[in-house]
């Protein structure tokens, strides 16, 4: 089976508060869906994890990374993923839980061919890993992933 990818939105916000609407989509049932959110204060506080909801859906965080953590704004990337066999048409609200960021962009893919099975896309998603050094300026990151099973 084939695995293909669609954008069904990308945006940003920067009006400075603590949650963002992104445009109205209507997401496929059953087909992996990924959110990719990027944020950034203008306070030397670390950005909160983002809280996803809409489109009927249940969206688990992948992976957090805070970074750029040595400089006054700091940013944080987090990736989630949700999947649903009737999600609802709709605007997905990205919510920082009162605190206010200064910039947030988000891209949203649907994915179609992935594995179904499991809770809110989790088949699909076999493992997530992260080799990020905040200190030190690099041109390559090298991650390493454990052994797939099959």
């Amino acid at each position: 089976m084939a695995v293909s990818i669609a954008n069904l939105t990308s945006g940003n916000d920067t009006d400075g508060g603590s949650s963002s609407t992104t445009a109205s989509v209507t997401p496929s049932a059953n087909k992996l869906q990924l959110l990719t959110v990027v944020s950034r204060t203008g306070i030397t506080a670390n950005p909160n994890q983002p809280t996803i909801s809409g489109n009927g859906l249940t969206w688990v965080a992948i992976n957090s990374v805070v970074y750029d953590t040595t400089s006054s704004s700091r940013k944080r990337i987090t990736v989630f993923r949700a999947m649903g066999a009737s999600p609802s048409a709709g605007a997905i609200t990205i919510d920082f839980a009162t605190q206010n960021q200064t910039h947030v962009l988000w891209v949203l893919d649907e994915c179609t061919g992935m594995d179904t099975t499991g809770t809110n896309g989790s088949g699909a998603i076999v493992q997530s890993a992260t080799n990020y050094n905040d200190t030190a300026q690099q041109s390559t990151i090298t991650v390493t992933l454990a052994a797939f099973s099959d």
